[in-house]
């Protein structure tokens, strides 16, 4: 019960905090002007859209399937929930492509956000491929996977205001490089904890 309690507690500030900066950064799509935006912006916008759409799957819908009671008690839902949660990551993840080559304005990040689309595409996938051959465990390990590079949309919001908090990141003087760290650091140092969690921590326990 009270690694349950922990676990619900951690979802509900991801989901929370999730919604703050998806509601933050989506609504201009929905209520703003977009005739402000550039020309390149408004001729790719329905990609931008796709992709913040679909995205709101990942977000949203990840939390529900690591919860144990709907896993074992309501594994129609479960299944259901986990096919859209598949289908809102590929597709937000392949419009990543299509963003980086015609919208995106941070060249040094273009390597990083390409890598982690192609990353985020694999852990899905084969989460579905594990889960239909029937090895759960493997499943779950690349559910997890996958649930933290589609963070990286909460992640990268929250590192600025960790840095106006702490000031950790103001030796990089130049504006430009510090959004280019951010952007890389958002994904890498998410998965590398991930990876310690799930395989180096058994290791050791095995040790």
């Amino acid at each position: 019960m009270p690694k349950n309690i922990w676990l619900i507690l951690i979802l509900i500030i991801t989901v929370t905090v999730s919604a703050n900066y998806y509601l933050r950064d989506t609504s201009f799509y929905l209520s703003g002007d977009l005739s402000e935006l550039s020309e390149v912006r408004q001729k790719y916008l329905w990609f931008t859209i796709t992709h913040f759409s679909f995205a709101a799957l990942t977000l949203f819908i990840g939390p529900l399937q690591f919860l144990p009671v709907i896993r074992k008690k309501f594994i129609r839902l479960h299944r259901s929930l986990g096919k859209f949660y598949i289908v809102g990551s590929i597709l937000s993840a392949l419009t990543v492509f299509v963003l980086l080559a015609t919208v995106y304005t941070l060249p040094g990040a273009i390597p990083s956000l390409g890598f982690l689309a192609i990353i985020w595409l694999y852990t899905t996938v084969a989460a579905y491929i594990f889960i239909r051959k029937g090895k759960i465990e493997r499943h779950k390990e690349f559910m997890l996977r996958s649930y933290v590079c589609g963070l990286a949309f909460v992640f990268i919001r929250l590192l600025p205001e960790v840095n106006d908090a702490t000031g950790i990141f103001n030796f990089i003087e130049d504006e430009t490089m510090r959004r280019t760290v951010y952007e890389w650091i958002c994904w890498v140092y998410p998965l590398m904890i991930i990876e310690f969690w799930i395989v180096w921590r058994k290791q050791l326990m095995k040790a």
